[in-house]
């Protein structure tokens, strides 16, 4: 567990924006990578943290609907705090042609930004990283700055190495981490029940990190 200069423990927490890891996803072609255990991989080397997982808004459509209903089973199942948006994201139109659209990441990047702060006015945390746009890392650590000085935040970015510092540090998730935390194509919950991995996040694609 993390330690402070006085040898206490900190409470850690990592908070993951749904959009943004389905955006990482999609950047990477391998839509598999929706599929993970993000209680694992929030917990590398040894370090005890809480888990937050921002759902990723109104889906596009009912296959999405029924992937994020599933992934989000999973999660709860294995201990992840799940948080829903809230707003149905930002509505707007184009002022040439008048055709709307919705961005729904800035549905849930607001949830996000309400998460960490709520839990830190409830003093839930000391240390939070975050996994989101920068925008709203941003956002979040100028408002903490200024009404909670003695919280330190973060942000997790994914690479080919691991460091985790405390402060403005950055915890980078390595290739091997994402490997070692896929979940299994088929889940059973505590209860007995199954839940089977999305058809279309499935992936033939070769893995991260190629073995020896």
């Amino acid at each position: 567990m993390l330690k402070t200069s006085t040898d206490q423990p900190d409470r850690v927490r990592v908070y993951w924006d749904g959009a943004a890891l389905q955006a990482y996803a999609e950047a990477r072609g391998d839509l598999s990578l929706n599929w993970l255990d993000l209680d694992g991989l929030a917990s590398p080397g040894g370090v005890s943290a809480g888990t937050v997982w921002i759902a990723p808004g109104d889906p596009s459509s009912a296959m999405q609907r029924d992937a994020d209903l599933a992934y989000e089973r999973v999660l709860r199942a294995r201990g992840v705090d799940c948080r829903t948006s809230a707003g149905g994201g930002l509505e707007t139109e184009c002022l040439r042609c008048g055709h709307g659209w919705r961005d729904m990441r800035a549905s849930s990047e607001m949830a996000l930004a309400l998460a960490v702060l709520s839990d830190a006015v409830e003093d839930a945390w000391d240390v939070a990283f975050i996994f989101a746009g920068e925008r709203a890392i941003k956002a979040i650590s100028a408002s903490l700055a200024r009404l909670f000085p003695d919280k330190r935040i973060g942000r997790v970015a994914f690479g080919p190495s691991l460091r985790l510092r405390l402060g403005a540090g950055t915890f980078v998730v390595r290739p091997s981490h994402l490997e070692a935390a896929r979940l299994p194509p088929v889940v059973r919950t505590h209860g007995g029940a199954l839940i089977g991995q999305p058809a279309h996040w499935r992936s033939h694609a070769p893995p991260l990190i190629q073995s020896a």
